[in-house]
């Protein structure tokens, strides 16, 4: 199962590591872990907030 609180604290360890840079991310906790994705691109876009970041979708 998905860990949103450990989602959270990734993310806001990639906006320290990465402030100013273009960040991209696929879907994380959405597949295997099946966590639901609107509550996960929330969290990105706040810990995230005021970066250039932008979701990646890969094609099978």
């Amino acid at each position: 199962m998905v860990d949103y609180e450990a989602i959270r604290q990734v993310f806001r360890q990639v906006k320290q590591a990465y402030a100013g840079k273009r960040i991209g991310y696929p879907a994380i906790g959405a597949g295997l872990a099946k966590g639901d994705w609107a509550v996960i691109s929330a969290i990105i876009d706040e810990e995230l907030a005021g970066e250039n970041h932008v979701f990646v979708q890969w094609e099978k």
